[in-house]
């Protein structure tokens, strides 16, 4: 009846979220039923969302960005060095330097003289040398060396102090190695052995004003080990273990090596000849210094400068030329 008086007065009756059984019970448990029947729909409710919100959140964690595109690759001009060769492509870009390259560069000293003159010199000081002459052992080479030159007196027992030179070169014009053997057998005598060392080599470089380095001359002093290297010369004192000569401990030997450096670029003498219109052109004078004096060039290969008023043999006026002047 309460339905049929609704139906008829227009009004819709009440939807209830509540399943059919809960609705229409009546009675003191109902309230406490529909209230627990709310919570558990109440935890459905909240299961859903957080399963919803977990997959959410997977979706978003593990969606890749997009990938952008590469930018275009800039085409430029054809590489003009494509054609060459590694070795050459190299050293013109400078990506491998050559090392000799990255040294500062250095004057080299040369022995520019006759390496006879020198010969002649070291028998001056009382070390007899052999002439300058051709090697008989290696093609090409030449050399000149001593007799065992004795210095001091001997030992009861015989023993004496000695020195030997050599020196040899690749050419006939040509020095490149002096080699001093100092043999100090006797002790008391080793010192004047060593400065007789001295001695040959400042006839090496009084030559041209070379001084040796202070540590070169102190080894051989002091007997010690050394090898450096100046302007291209390479200088070394080795001394002898005594225990290898079987020598006693006060014997002292040395052996004292000067290479010089081989220079490619050193042009010959004849390269600077007069030219045949110079011969031609009676009475000029080449190479003439500041101030007029003049080049001579006598058969040492020493040039010797000469003051414009000295006269030359072959430059000098007859006698009866002045006097009728």
């Amino acid at each position: 009846m309460a339905k049929d008086a609704a139906s008829r007065d227009g009004a819709q009756p009440e939807k209830s979220i509540l399943p059919p059984l809960v609705r229409g019970a009546a009675g003191p448990g109902a309230s406490a039923l529909a209230a627990m029947n709310r919570r558990r729909l109440l935890a459905r409710v909240l299961i859903l969302l957080a399963i919803g919100s977990g997959l959410t959140a997977g979706a978003l964690l593990f969606l890749r960005a997009p990938e952008e595109a590469p930018p275009p690759a800039e085409v430029g001009p054809p590489d003009p060095f494509a054609g060459l060769s590694p070795r050459v492509r190299a050293r013109l870009l400078d990506e491998a330097p050559d090392a000799a390259l990255d040294q500062p560069a250095a004057f080299k000293r040369v022995f520019g003289g006759d390496p006879r003159d020198l010969c002649e010199a070291i028998s001056a000081l009382g070390v007899p040398m052999s002439e300058w002459r051709l090697d008989p052992f290696v093609a090409g080479f030449w050399y000149c060396v001593s007799d065992l030159a004795v210095i001091g007196r001997a030992t009861p027992e015989g023993a004496r102090s000695s020195l030997f030179v050599n020196l040899r070169g690749q050419s006939q014009g040509a020095l490149n190695t002096v080699r001093i053997k100092l043999n100090g057998d006797n002790p008391q005598t080793a010192p004047a052995a060593r400065a007789a060392l001295l001695r040959v080599l400042d006839a090496v470089g009084e030559r041209y004003g070379w001084p040796w380095p202070a540590e070169f001359r102190a080894a051989i002093e002091q007997g010690g080990e050394i090898e450096l290297e100046q302007f291209g010369m390479r200088l070394r004192v080795l001394p002898e273990d005594a225990q290898l000569t079987g020598d006693a401990a006060a014997v002292v030997r040395l052996n004292v090596i000067i290479d010089f450096p081989v220079v490619d670029l050193v042009a010959p003498a004849e390269l600077f000849a007069p030219f045949a219109w110079e011969e031609e052109a009676g009475g000029r004078r080449r190479n003439r210094p500041v101030g007029g004096a003049t080049l001579r060039t006598p058969p040492s290969g020493d040039i010797i400068f000469s003051a414009p008023e000295e006269e030359t043999e072959g430059e000098r006026p007859p006698l009866s030329g002045r006097e009728g002047g």
